[in-house]
This record gives C-alpha cells, sequence and structure tokens, in this order.
C-alpha cells in the first residue's frame, strides 16, 4: 500500500471523526432553552398530502419547532401565532398510516398554513398548556 493511500485514508477517518462529533455537538447544545424533552409526534402537512411523517416535538419558551427524520425542521412557529384546532382520537386508516392506535390528531392552524400533529395524550396535553399560557413578557406592563 502505497503512502499517499494511507495518508487518504486517515484523513477521511479524521474528517468522519470531526464530523461525529460535531453532529453530537450540535444536537447537545441545540436542545438548550427547550422547555421540555422533544415529543414523538406524527405529523401532515394537510389531509390531501395524505402521508404521515414522523418526527419531534420541540418547545422551547415562545418558539415551537418540528424536527423530522434526518434533523429535516420545520417552522420554528411562533406561540401567539400558533391556533389549535379540535382535538380528535385517530383511528381507522390514519392509524393505519401512522403505526398506532389512540395517538391524538389536532389540526394547527399558523397563518394561512395549516397542519396536523399526532400526539400521544399526555403530550397533546402538554402541547395545549404550553399554547394557551401567557408567553413570558406579554403581560409586563400590566399593573
Amino acid at each position: 500500500m502505497s503512502q499517499s493511500l494511507v495518508l487518504v485514508i486517515l484523513a477521511a477517518v479524521g474528517a468522519l471523526v470531526i464530523l461525529g462529533l460535531g453532529l453530537a455537538m450540535f444536537r447537545r447544545f441545540g436542545d438548550q432553552g427547550l422547555v421540555c424533552p422533544p415529543m414523538p409526534v406524527a405529523y401532515r402537512g394537510t389531509p390531501s398530502e395524505g402521508a404521515w411523517r414522523r418526527g419531534t416535538l420541540r418547545f422551547t419558551e415562545d418558539r415551537l419547532a418540528l424536527r423530522g427524520p434526518g434533523g429535516l425542521s420545520a417552522g420554528p412557529w411562533i406561540r401567539g401565532n400558533l391556533d389549535l384546532g379540535v382535538a380528535t382520537t385517530v383511528t381507522g386508516t390514519a392509524a393505519r398510516e401512522i403505526g398506532r392506535e389512540g395517538l391524538i390528531e389536532v389540526p394547527v392552524s399558523y397563518g394561512s398554513s395549516t397542519f396536523d400533529l399526532a400526539l400521544d395524550e399526555q403530550h397533546y396535553t402538554a402541547l395545549r398548556a404550553w399554547v394557551e399560557a401567557v408567553p413570558p413578557g406579554w403581560m409586563s406592563n400590566v399593573a
């Protein structure tokens, strides 16, 4: 094996190690400011889009974000502009598409865009309470 080939292999291994450490640091420090741990969720853009995708829902003091497969994100959406619709239990075809029964589906409006979320009951309760609570600093000049 020639010396240049060994150097190329060592450089590739070094680059992978640095990339892995960078990703680990990004995940570690990217979660700072979270109000609660990330929640598993299924989501879709609109019912006509059809396919449910899995991801994690994350919220900080004033923003909600959705991280999908491979780290692709949607949002962030500002807490005061989110409107949660009427929640229903996921059954039938939707439950088969998601792969789980007993989830709660809630339509979400943000300005002119809409999307659906399907969460466990405790995660839905946490999300509803967070959205309906007064965001920090909104009532600071009242007295």
